[in-house]
């Protein structure tokens, strides 16, 4: 769709740079350009003063989800543009506030597809993936504790003894020396608290997950062995809990980044890593579910079956690979089954089946 007159916003934490293009008689024309608060008072305010047929444009952010309320709130179009597209921007040679803001606006005017506009997620899957993402945190700074309280013990002379790290605070204390416990004592007092809150936030998580948005849709995702609670709930909730927004599920592998790069030209055609685009943080947990799904010990399943055909070609690097590649086996597959809820999911073929039992045959007579 092509439009006369777009507002473009270039947004920064305290201010934002505002640029005002009209394209008259076939010609970019800068009607007007100044600067406003980054709040929502002062974007509410300004924009109140300009004709509501004028599109708004901004990129994805920290602020684009109450912006694009502020702009729906006075009948404007939102339009949020997607930065990681936008190089001629992002890396341009002059870039400033002011600049970007007149980028924004020349390509909206020439097709606003070349913005790739992003439809921002509901609330509800933003607030799981807010309630994931604070855990997440909690997770982390557990093991900051953990990692420097061992360390301590080292430095003295003693060992903790091994146990998982939410089990580190119910230590016995008795035997400890003195001048190692009077360091502890407030990092376990810590630890007890994250402890408690991490719990508040699984319960939190797996309360949201039952409401109807959500459970059906969590539950069919899980169905895929190596998915539990926490990566079906990010998986799901990143996408907006809508699968029909790839058009084949094998796209969802390139929207979380775990397809290989694409550099080729004329008779050269490199091998590249993977894209690494998208949430890194639900490409963490599909990673750690491809690392579960892969285990000596896990269910026998066609996704488990093609990483040990990867890792068979040996090396460090064979493994990485196979990690990824059933990572990217979990997320295609969680989709293909939320776009088709009619579909009976099979773990493991029988074709699967009878290869798994050679593999292990040829392994056991080496």
């Amino acid at each position: 769709m092509e439009y006369s007159t777009i507002i473009s916003l270039d947004v920064s934490d305290k201010t934002s740079k505002v640029c005002i293009m009209s394209k008259i008689a076939g010609r970019k024309q800068i009607l007007e350009e100044t600067t406003i608060y980054t709040t929502k008072d002062a974007l509410l305010a300004y924009l109140k003063t300009k004709n509501p047929t004028w599109p708004v444009v901004f990129e994805t952010g920290t602020h684009c989800r109450w912006m694009e309320k502020v702009v729906k709130s006075l009948g404007m179009k939102p339009i949020v543009a997607n930065p990681a597209h936008m190089r001629m921007v992002t890396e341009s040679n002059t870039k400033n506030d002011r600049n970007d803001a007149r980028e924004l606006a020349k390509i909206a005017l020439a097709d606003v597809e070349l913005l790739h506009p992003v439809s921002l997620r509901s609330e509800i899957c933003q607030q799981m993936l807010r309630l994931l993402k604070a855990r997440d945190v909690m997770i982390s700074v557990r093991t900051k504790f953990v990692n420097q309280l061992r360390g301590f013990a080292k430095s003295m002379g003693f060992r903790l003894p091994s146990c998982s790290a939410n089990k580190v605070y119910l230590l016995d204390k008795s035997q400890w020396p003195e001048d190692f416990e009077t360091v502890a004592w407030p990092i376990m007092d810590i630890l007890e608290t994250i402890e408690i809150k991490i719990k508040a936030y699984e319960s939190q998580i797996k309360k949201l997950a039952s409401c109807p948005e959500l459970k059906d849709k969590i539950e069919r995702v899980r169905e895929v062995y190596g998915i539990g609670l926490l990566s079906g709930c990010a998986l799901v909730a990143s996408i907006d809990a809508d699968p029909d927004r790839f058009s084949k599920a094998r796209d969802a592998g390139a929207y979380f980044g775990v397809v290989p790069k694409q550099r080729q030209s004329g008779e050269m055609d490199m091998q590249c890593h993977i894209t690494l685009s998208g949430s890194e943080f639900v490409r963490n947990l599909m990673v750690e579910s491809a690392q579960i799904a892969l285990r000596e010990s896990a269910r026998d399943t066609d996704i488990k079956l093609k990483g040990l055909r990867i890792c068979q070609r040996g090396g460090k690097i064979a493994k990485k690979k196979a990690i990824v590649a059933v990572a990217r086996c979990l997320i295609v597959t969680a989709v293909a089954l939320l776009k088709h809820p009619e579909r009976k999911y099979i773990p493991l073929s029988e074709k699967g089946r009878v290869e798994l039992e050679a593999m292990r045959m040829i392994e056991a007579v080496a």
